[in-house]
């Protein structure tokens, strides 16, 4: 039976937790075709990924960008929907590829992704279609890549940015919306990001620096300042958190609005 989506899965050293991933994805409803793009795993990553994987595709370190990975997984993808999953995330459903290609019956909708709130903030409790310029007037919300899907065609007429240190998957969303193109937010898509937390607090801050600073430079935005990131510690409550006081202790939240603050005032000033 011919594969009703591609799944697209970037690794690297994911030993730990590649095996749960790729396990989800074959326990999906509806046949697919399984890629993983490697970029110079050595600790047992590809022989899991051989044991699961219609194909293994290895890239050299040296060569390696999130948006060329994807890149990579896409050109050699078959199905005309292409999944994109890290190798850290898990699909928490066993209908996720079924029920993200429910939504490309309507062939205005290039993507498809998991949220649970919507661009105003509040909980979504349903699929969303959203279109035109708004989101990015949000850039720390909408599409992106650890769990999503997109049509190929959308793909091949705007293929993902190579240049790009970080968001890309956010850059790439905001072209094709440019584009003419639709997506779905849907909260039954949401797919864990727990793993950024679970790095340690180093590696968060380093990561949400990074992802900052590339958001500024895409946007031309670097307004989170130090009174800002005060003001969102305080006030700036995640929907559906624990009580605010709980919250302002939460020391994973803090170091994110810092790694943000340090990665906006990098791009300020040319340094990112």
């Amino acid at each position: 039976m011919p594969a009703a989506a591609s799944v697209i899965v970037r690794a690297k050293d994911e030993a730990a937790d590649i095996e749960r991933c790729l396990s989800r994805v074959r326990a999906q409803t509806v046949p697919v075709e399984l890629l993983v793009v490697d970029s110079g795993s050595t600790d047992g990553t590809l022989d899991i990924a051989h044991r699961y994987a219609d194909r293994v595709i290895e890239i050299a370190p040296a060569d390696f960008t999130f948006g060329g990975a994807l890149n990579t997984g896409a050109t050699a993808a078959a199905a005309p929907i292409h999944v994109a999953v890290s190798a850290h995330c898990f699909l928490e459903r066993d209908d996720w590829v079924e029920r993200a290609l429910a939504h490309f019956a309507d062939p205005r909708v290039g993507g498809a992704f998991g949220t649970r709130t919507g661009l105003d903030g509040r909980p979504l409790s349903a699929p969303a279609t959203v279109s035109g310029p708004e989101p990015r007037s949000v850039p720390y919300w909408g599409f992106t890549n650890h769990a999503s899907a997109w049509r190929a065609e959308t793909w091949r007429a705007l293929p993902i940015d190579e240049g790009l240190p970080a968001c890309e998957d956010r850059e790439w969303f905001w072209r094709a919306l440019d584009a003419g193109w639709s997506f779905v937010a849907d909260p039954a898509l949401w797919v864990s990001v727990g793993h950024r937390r679970d790095a340690g607090l180093r590696a968060l801050y380093r990561r949400t620096r990074k992802e900052a600073a590339a958001l500024s430079t895409i946007t031309g935005r670097s307004d989170f300042d130090a009174p800002s990131a005060v003001r969102a510690w305080w006030a700036e409550m995640p929907a559906g958190g624990r009580r605010p006081a709980l919250q302002r202790l939460n020391y994973l939240r803090a170091t994110e609005l810092a790694g943000r603050w340090a990665g906006e005032r990098a791009a300020r000033r040319g340094a990112a």
